[in-house]
């Protein structure tokens, strides 16, 4: 690389890191910052990042479920409670809050993550409300409720096409009987499902169903039929909510929790960037400069990634990707010392040779070590409570930016490096030192002859 290209590569990669680091610190002191005359505003990169509970602060609260007349609860029953409960709190505009099923001496409960809420009371009583399912006509006219007619509602395949899915939904003696004088009324019409007051579906009625059993298709995928099923159940069961636990989390805890934890952070990856100037150097430098680079990245993928809701483990996960995007690094520039002065230390290669061997050395090394710990991140995601999702989430994106970081941004600010200087070994702690030892024995050599003759 031309010293030229490589000027112009560093001025533009230090030009888009500079920006992206403007538009992280919010140096209005404001959320957001309005963009030009337009009506839009823009919002600085750190405050796009959503802050869990124990960060932002907000209501914790665990529920147990029951019914009125003291039949046993299913698994069913719970996932449509959650169900149910997960779109009342999207509808409220909490779109991050966290529903799971959590196991306790034995009892199943559902637990609710909200953060950033104030108004906790309404919330509360928002909670325990229950679904309700009904059959409205096109006019909006209720005609049919799911409760005391419905007894289950399942998943099976749909009859004209294998490769899809159905309803099947069963109706109880009282059910079968309205829901055939209902079919026979509105027959070659549509009849919409709906769950409280939000449109579920708007099936049209084929013909009048006499047998109990009415099968809903549209060619449904799995995951489609899934989520209708849920819902449905939902508003069939009858579940009601029961506080077992709450708690509110303050967020002047979180508040001084993320301010340490970013201190933590600023001063762990500022001796980690010393260090790596110290023993290596030119490389040192180019990785210093590259994980600073990966950081700001990191920061971004935070705030743009829907799923992500940053805590205190999720910090934890951040942290430890940055340690191995530094681990990269050390491997590399290892290998790029053993490719230089070669396994027997016989043949000296030139510092560019050895950067390219050294880089596809340590490739599949990289490789390896990330992809193992890629599994288990992908492992915790999908079995792990919230605390662990949110520590697997931020430690899966940080791995794959920290391999994209080692592997091609390393690289290529050590070839920008290399195009301005490819010959200087002191320069890249790559020098021979079987050289600099030889020339002192044979100077201490000379030293001592010439004593000897005087």
């Amino acid at each position: 690389m031309s010293k030229a290209k490589s000027i112009i590569i560093l001025v533009i990669i230090t030009a888009i890191f500079l920006t992206l680091v403007l538009l992280t610190i919010p140096l209005n002191g404001e959320e957001t910052f309005p963009i030009g005359d337009s009506d839009d505003d823009f919002t600085w990169i750190i405050h796009g990042i959503d802050l869990g509970i124990d960060l932002k602060g907000g209501i914790y609260a665990e529920y147990e479920c029951y019914f009125n007349d003291g039949r046993e609860i299913t698994d069913e029953d719970i996932e449509g409670a959650m169900s149910n409960l997960e779109d009342i709190l999207y509808g409220k505009g909490y779109s991050e809050a966290i529903v799971e099923k959590v196991t306790k001496a034995g009892n199943s409960y559902i637990r609710v993550e909200v953060a950033g809420l104030e108004d906790t009371e309404s919330l509360m009583n928002l909670i325990g409300e229950s679904s309700t399912l009904t059959f409205r006509n096109s006019d909006g006219e209720i005609v049919m409720t799911g409760t005391g007619y419905i007894e289950t509602c399942n998943i099976t395949q749909d009859q004209d096409n294998a490769s899809y899915y159905a309803l099947a939904i069963q109706f109880n003696k009282a059910g079968t009987a309205k829901f055939a004088e209902i079919t026979e009324t509105y027959s070659g019409q549509t009849l919409a499902i709906y769950i409280d007051d939000t449109k579920l579906m708007e099936p049209t009625v084929n013909e009048t169903i006499t047998t109990g059993n009415a099968s809903i298709s549209g060619n449904f995928t799995y995951e489609q039929a899934y989520e209708y099923q849920v819902k449905i159940q939902a508003g069939i069961t009858e579940v009601k909510l029961r506080l077992y636990n709450c708690e509110t989390v303050s967020s002047s805890l979180g508040t001084e929790a993320l301010k340490y934890s970013l201190i933590a952070a600023a001063i762990g990856i500022g001796l980690i960037i010393i260090f790596m100037i110290i023993v290596y150097r030119g490389m040192g430098l180019a990785s210093g400069f590259a994980l600073l680079i990966y950081t700001e990245l990191l920061l971004c993928a935070l705030a743009l990634v829907p799923w992500v809701e940053l805590t205190i483990s999720g910090i934890a996960g951040v942290i430890l990707s940055i340690g191995m995007a530094v681990d990269a690094n050390v491997i590399i520039f290892e290998r790029i010392k053993e490719e230089r002065f070669g396994s027997d230390r016989a043949f000296l290669k030139s510092i560019p040779t050895a950067v390219d061997a050294g880089f596809k050395s340590a490739f599949v090394t990289i490789l390896d070590a990330n992809i193992t710990t890629i599994i288990g991140s992908i492992v915790m995601i999908i079995f792990g409570s919230s605390s662990v999702k949110s520590f697997a989430i931020t430690l899966l994106i940080g791995i794959i930016l920290s391999m994209f970081s080692a592997i091609f941004i390393t690289k290529v600010l050590l070839k920008c490096f290399l195009g301005l200087n490819d010959t200087s070994a002191t320069f890249y702690n790559l020098a021979d030192k079987r050289i600099k030892n030889k020339q002192e024995n044979t100077e201490s050599s000379d030293i001592s002859g010439q004593n000897s003759i005087a």
